[in-house]
């Protein structure tokens, strides 16, 4: 889920995830021992996954942040509160290895935690994984990745 200490970092403006120039965030891939939960407060290479065309650190995530209703950036679909969604899917390289979760970090912010999730059992994938965000389907606030409440637009 949606990591604690990223909801309170969210209005110190410490995450610049959409404004000038965003930051850059990642996934890592873990493995099955990884010790992982929201209150995991930075990315950590204790338990992530190695070998089979992965490397350290993960992938880049294209993010942007959707504006509530009435906001200067709403595009998309309008909630009351703003939203954090993948511009694109992504596929990680990675075949023969263990997985049990991933972690979205921002690689900016001295690798602060955002968000951590687990698949609910352990996959061994052939030529990779594919997060697919379904970001032009995003209808209701529940299907949304990181859901920004309390954040000010």
């Amino acid at each position: 889920g949606v990591g604690k200490k990223f909801l309170e970092e969210l209005p110190l403006g410490i995450h610049t995830l959409s404004e000038g120039t965003p930051d850059t965030i990642k996934c890592a891939l873990y493995g099955p021992n990884a010790a992982l939960s929201s209150a995991t407060e930075e990315y950590t290479t204790t338990g992530e996954v190695s070998g089979g065309g992965y490397s350290a650190s993960g992938e880049a995530v294209p993010m942007t942040v959707v504006g509530a209703a009435g906001s200067s950036r709403a595009d998309g679909a309008q909630f009351e509160h703003p939203y954090m969604q993948p511009t694109s899917d992504l596929t990680i390289t990675v075949s023969g290895v263990a997985v049990r979760g991933f972690m979205i970090y921002n690689a900016s912010q001295s690798n602060r935690c955002m968000f951590v999730g687990d698949f609910g059992r352990v996959i061994t994938p052939a030529s990779g994984i594919t997060f697919s965000w379904a970001v032009a389907d995003v209808t209701q606030f529940s299907q949304v990745l990181v859901p920004l409440i309390g954040l000010k637009n």
